[in-house]
């Protein structure tokens, strides 16, 4: 059978980078000019969360829960033999429902099965072999890749560059107006933050059956990721006197 390899998720690899832009208003009698600056600060993320699910079907209820429990406990011994700490892998959601038949003739719905699903949050450091978790838990019996997602453990000194930048971008307009109108720029006289985000610079992209066929399809197979930089924003608006 052919081999392949799966790529997900569109990539940009660079350290961080600082951007910014402003935009400002100037009062002419006496108030002073108010500026708006926004800083970003573009970084690698440290930290992956894979979403994975186990489907199972019984005659009963009982049946389906208990065979869907013996998979999830394999898919789990499975990551925590590739590594991820017990404490990362989190169950976040598990459900046993019945599946009807509807007869034509009689006009009535019976019970055929029941359907026991249940899905994992799986968090990990190492997200150059996010690949490798993925496989490892497909192959242990896992039935479903529902996508993964990067993320900053810790975003806030990122922001505190991101905030600098944009105090420095409102101060550079605000001076600007100044000296288009002939006028030193005075002491600032309010800040305010505004709301701050974190981002994507491109939209994450996966399909799921390509990596369900590529672990399934054969052996040697590997499922490669690749990520996107984050982009951390932070905003202010700043008043300066004249």
């Amino acid at each position: 059978m052919k081999k392949f390899k799966t790529l997900l998720i569109t990539t940009s690899l660079a350290a961080v980078l600082i951007f910014g832009s402003a935009s400002s208003a100037f009062a002419a009698e006496g108030a002073g000019i108010t500026t708006n600056g926004t800083g970003i600060v573009s970084v690698l993320p440290d930290t992956a969360t894979v979403s994975l699910s186990v489907q199972t079907t019984g005659k009963t209820a009982d049946a389906a829960q208990k065979e869907n429990n013996k998979i999830s406990t394999k898919v789990v011994d499975k990551l925590m033999e590739l590594g991820v700490a017990k404490d990362k892998i989190i169950t976040n959601y598990s459900s046993v429902y019945p599946q009807y038949q509807y007869d034509d003739v009689t006009g009535k719905s019976t019970i055929t099965s029941y359907r026991a699903n249940a899905s994992f949050d799986v968090t990990v450091k190492d997200i150059d072999h996010v690949g490798t978790y993925i496989d490892g838990a497909l192959k242990a019996g896992a039935t479903g890749f529902n996508g993964v997602s990067f993320s900053l453990e810790d975003p806030n000194p990122y922001y505190v560059q991101a905030l600098q930048a944009a105090v420095k971008n409102a101060s550079i307009a605000a001076n600007a107006i100044a000296a288009a109108y002939g006028k030193p720029l005075g002491e600032i006289q309010k800040v305010e933050e505004q709301a701050s985000y974190s981002s994507f610079e491109e939209t994450a992209v996966y399909n799921e059956k390509a990596v369900l066929d590529s672990v399934r399809g054969s052996s040697g197979n590997s499922t490669e990721i690749q990520y996107n930089k984050i982009k951390v924003t932070a905003t202010i608006t700043a008043t300066y006197g004249l």
